[in-house]
């Protein structure tokens, strides 16, 4: 109708507040990527949410650092030296319970729908695309620590009697 009328609020779409993503108390993620610009990201986002967290460089420090059980879920490239991400996941799945069950988030580049669906074959509990939205990073993360952590050993339990029955 009249422009004063249309002043008397924002548009819905700024109106909205962005969602709140509520996260365990003491919830602890371990950062894994080579590249020091995107565990700096990484870690900023963290510290948003509310979540402490160390950093790593590679797949090996990623699986000696699962083995202190320490962490609630692992954010892990996939293309790193030494060792890359979904072998570092492979590795981590293959440690005693409870470690074997901490979510692990792949945080990549390459995340076209053939590559996501490998990348959850491996093991993995989601996959965010890089450039980083730290609304998904949230979204992701929130969803993988309110996972209960018996289910993931169950289900990687079963994966393994398969692949051992057929060798």
């Amino acid at each position: 109708m009249s422009a004063p009328e249309a002043a008397d609020g924002p548009p819905e779409s700024q109106s909205e507040a962005p969602p709140a993503w509520a996260f365990p108390p003491r919830a602890r993620v371990l950062i894994v990527d080579d590249l020091l610009e995107n565990r700096l990201m990484l870690g900023i986002c963290c510290d948003q949410f509310g979540l402490a967290h160390e950093c790593v460089e590679n797949g090996l420090e990623a699986v000696e650092a699962a083995q202190t059980g320490r962490f609630d879920v692992v954010l892990m490239d996939i293309f790193m030296p030494r060792m890359d991400g979904v072998a570092a996941t492979s590795a981590i799945r293959a440690l005693a319970a409870p470690t074997c069950a901490v979510p692990i988030i792949a945080v990549t580049p390459a995340a076209p729908p053939g590559m996501v669906a490998r990348y959850l074959a491996s093991g993995m509990t989601d996959v965010v695309p890089k450039p980083i939205i730290p609304a998904r990073l949230a979204q992701a993360l929130s969803a993988a620590l309110a996972q209960p952590s018996a289910a993931t050993p169950v289900r990687m339990g079963a994966r393994r009697a398969k692949v051992a029955r057929r060798a």
